[in-house]
């Protein structure tokens, strides 16, 4: 029996899911983007738990919102870093015939449709802040410079353009560096590229890796940072603002990685500073949209120290449930402000990507102590992609991953990178 049949016979026992809305509720019709992503999926179930319609564009052919009985019509559209003109066109297209009513981007191709929205913004709201402020908070660079303007704590951090930076940085910083850096282009996702060089690192690779022979392959274009290594906690925030004002706002812990890169494994953290900190950063910057934060908090003195910045959805929106109203800070934000309001996290409930958490977070298990730990955080935790009475998604999981690991081959790049492949933007003008 094929995985199809196998799914569409567990919808059938699972019966036909009613969709309540309150009388008081317009029903908009809602484009999501980035429909690969589990986050996406996330918001399209409480998008239409709310009682709107929800489409989805994406440029893969199989993603996990594609047979979600939370979307209405899933739409196949260029690579948006392949064919920017034709993307935004059939995005038009789309609004026009489906008569949309909002344009809600969460994964990078935010930037792209952000290049495109004179023409989007006359036809329906686009939940995106304008390209060059979404190009400054996505460079590593650029957006270090931003917090520090703004009187924020942040990690030494110095720009590369090209060998002649290196070993000027090599010169100058040369005992500074013994202590631990981090490596990374301004440009990145996932953790990929990144080279740690902390203080558990042998001295001598420390010093290997400053020697000018291994330095980056870094350009004008395509700038690397070297940065601080600091020992402590690494935490995470996903927030929506409106006019600078935070309207919704989460925080966790990563424990759980893909090989050091993405979390997979998701605990509302309370954490009043962070809360703080974004918000101060988000007044200042008069942000409107999604937006989240990395953090190092200082093992020393509990300093928090921003490592960068994603001026889009995160997997922070894992931590909210259908009933919280996260729908309201995106559909309906200036009416929180109004009321003084910031949508949290009410269930306190862990979230994971369970396949995720199985193929990566049993490797962290390297006891019988860490195994069970890492059991009992598997247990209690809900995944995010798997529901009863939605299980298609689940199951897309599969051809989705046959995709993706096509395009690693063909393009000779890791699975993570293949995961961003055609949607990925690295200071394009």
């Amino acid at each position: 029996m094929s995985i199809d049949k196998i799914a569409h016979a567990v919808i059938e026992q699972a019966g036909e899911q009613t969709v309540m809305k309150t009388a008081h509720q317009p029903t908009l019709h809602i484009l999501l983007t980035g429909g690969r992503a589990p986050i996406t999926l996330e918001l399209a179930r409480m998008l239409a738990k709310a009682g709107h319609r929800i489409d989805l564009a994406e440029s893969v052919p199989h993603h996990l919102c594609r047979q979600s009985r939370s979307v209405a019509q899933s739409h196949q559209v260029p690579a948006p870093n392949k064919d920017p003109e034709p993307y935004i066109a059939a995005l038009v297209d789309i609004i026009q015939k489906r008569h949309i009513h909002m344009l809600i981007p969460t994964c990078e191709e935010i930037l792209w449709i952000a290049r495109g929205l004179p023409q989007l913004d006359r036809l329906c709201k686009v939940v995106a802040a304008p390209l060059e402020q979404l190009k400054k908070l996505h460079s590593k660079w650029d957006f270090i410079k931003q917090a520090e303007a703004y009187g924020l704590a942040i990690p030494y951090t110095q720009a590369i353009h090209n060998e002649e930076d290196w070993r000027a940085i090599v010169g100058e910083e040369h005992a500074l560096l013994l202590d631990g850096y981090v490596l990374k282009p301004a440009f990145s996702r996932f953790a990929e590229n990144v080279q740690l060089f902390g203080p558990t690192v042998a001295l001598n690779e420390r010093l290997k890796g400053l020697n000018p022979l291994h330095s980056p392959q870094a350009t004008p274009e395509r700038p690397w940072i070297i940065q601080q290594y600091i020992s402590g906690r690494p935490l995470c925030t996903y927030s929506v603002a409106f006019q600078g004002v935070v309207v919704a706002h989460t925080a966790y812990e990563v424990r759980y990685t893909a090989n050091r890169g993405a979390c997979v494994y998701f605990q509302p953290l309370d954490h009043p500073e962070l809360m703080a900190w974004v918000r101060t950063f988000v007044e200042k910057e008069h942000f409107s949209g999604q937006i989240a934060f990395d953090f190092i908090e200082s093992a020393q003195d509990r300093t928090l120290y921003p490592l960068e910045c994603n001026p889009r959805a995160t997997s922070g929106i894992h931590l909210f449930s259908e009933g919280d109203g996260l729908e309201q800070a995106l559909l309906a934000p200036e009416v929180l402000v109004a009321a003084g309001d910031c949508i949290q996290p009410h269930s306190g409930k862990a979230s994971m990507l369970s396949l995720a958490m199985l193929g990566f977070g049993l490797k962290e298990a390297t006891s019988w102590r860490g195994f069970s730990r890492f059991w009992q955080h598997f247990v209690k935790a809900r995944d995010v992609i798997w529901k009863y009475n939605d299980p298609l998604p689940f199951f897309e999981q599969i051809p989705q991953l046959l995709d993706t690991w096509r395009v690693s081959k063909a393009q000779r790049i890791s699975l993570t990178a293949a995961m961003t492949y055609d949607i990925e933007w690295n200071g394009e003008p």
